[in-house]
């Protein structure tokens, strides 16, 4: 049992740092796509049309995440299969001839829209690596 603890300690110890590590290019993505989530949180509250607010961006590693209200609805009154098909072409599909996200398609950029209802119940959330843009 006294050995344990230390075998422990040092296993997370190491898991942690392996996970945690980021090589500098890791490093410089997470740094720009902060920096870009802080722009766009500066307006954040902005609608994008008349059901859908973007509520704020946050990021993670190579995703950013869109963080989105639909303000007329609530969870029941959606299915969630449905609108996620839906999102799948008017949000994701064009994102690949987006010529404004090059660089998103070059680093590999995962986007994620994630969308609540009216109260704050999740409704559906979908994503597109951007390296898979040809």
């Amino acid at each position: 049992m006294d050995l344990f603890k230390p075998v422990l300690t040092a296993s997370l110890f190491f898991a942690f740092y392996t996970f945690a590590s980021q090589t500098p290019e890791q490093r410089n993505l997470s740094i720009e796509l902060t920096k870009t989530a802080a722009i766009i949180n500066k307006n954040s509250g902005v609608m994008l049309d008349e059901e859908t607010r973007l509520d704020s961006v946050a990021t993670f590693s190579n995703h950013i995440i869109y963080n989105n209200t639909m303000i007329n609805y609530s969870v029941e009154q959606i299915d969630p299969n449905q609108f996620s098909n839906i999102l799948q072409d008017v949000v994701l599909k064009p994102l690949c001839d987006n010529k404004d996200l090059k660089a998103f398609k070059d680093l590999g950029v995962i986007m994620v829209y994630r969308y609540m209802d009216k109260s704050g119940s999740f409704i559906s959330e979908i994503s597109k690596d951007m390296s898979t843009c040809k």
